[in-house]
């Protein structure tokens, strides 16, 4: 990866999210302590029974692509040499959707429902970047 790239700075419960992830090297989503229900983007009260009381809980990263974009172009120099690179909005077998990138040798066999996951790649200590993983590189 390009030194260059500029690497987000999350603060508040974005902050507490990221910090999650890396600290626990794995996928982690808000998880409401009352009721049980995951969050994404983090909330200050759940959204089903408006609880404050949450944390942020490893989760497997499975889920499906809902939708995804194509890149050809970049605006920003230090990412041409990522491109194409797919954006893609995966929907959690939790049920939150969270977006990450992907770099496919194939991206037009990309499907909507497609099983996937969702890594992140630790960039600081208070952020990582989520990658998505499709099943048929996932055995490489």
């Amino acid at each position: 990866m390009n030194a260059n790239k500029v690497i987000p700075e999350p603060d508040d419960l974005n902050l507490e999210l990221f910090q999650a992830i890396v600290s626990s090297g794995h996928l982690c989503i808000q998880k409401c302590r009352n009721c049980g229900h995951y969050s994404h983007p983090p909330r200050m009260y759940c959204p089903r029974c408006f609880s404050g009381d949450y944390s942020y809980e490893r989760v497997s990263g499975t889920g499906t692509v809902y939708s995804y974009t194509l890149s050809q172009h970049s605006a920003e120099p230090a990412w041409k040499d990522e491109l194409p690179f797919l954006t893609v909005v995966v929907e959690l077998d939790q049920g939150p959707r969270v977006v990450g990138a992907a770099k496919i040798d194939e991206p037009t066999a990309v499907r909507l429902g497609q099983r996937v996951r969702v890594v992140p790649e630790t960039r600081t200590d208070d952020f990582a970047y989520l990658t998505v993983v499709f099943e048929s590189e996932q055995a490489s």
